[in-house]
């Protein structure tokens, strides 16, 4: 399996989310070859959650909530975050706002 570096898969997830309509922000610019990517969704209802990407046994990437529950609140959220960000300084971040928690990433 051929590893797309990561500024390319963030480019392309905003491209998609702009043209899915979805409200998607990039927040923090990573590594553009190896970063991280986050996705912090808010559903605009108190609910938040926080995804990562995350590469499986058979090569196949996913996308998890990295929170104790798929859904928590924003100060929940935002702790996480920071200690991603403490320990890996080169990550990317990406702001979706969308009422139906929509992930413009799913697809990549």
């Amino acid at each position: 399996m051929t590893r797309v570096k990561s500024g390319i898969t963030v480019s392309a997830g905003l491209r998609h989310a702009s043209n899915a309509m979805i409200e998607c922000v990039l927040v923090r610019r990573g590594d553009a070859d190896a970063g991280a990517i986050f996705i912090h969704i808010d559903l605009l209802d108190g609910r938040h959650q926080l995804l990562g990407r995350v590469l499986d046994f058979a090569g196949q990437y996913s996308w998890q909530p990295l929170t104790k529950e798929a859904f928590t609140d924003q100060a929940t959220v935002e702790a996480r975050i920071a200690a991603e960000t403490a320990a890996d300084p080169d990550i990317f971040l990406i702001a979706v706002t969308d009422a139906r928690g929509r992930n413009p990433f799913a697809s990549l």
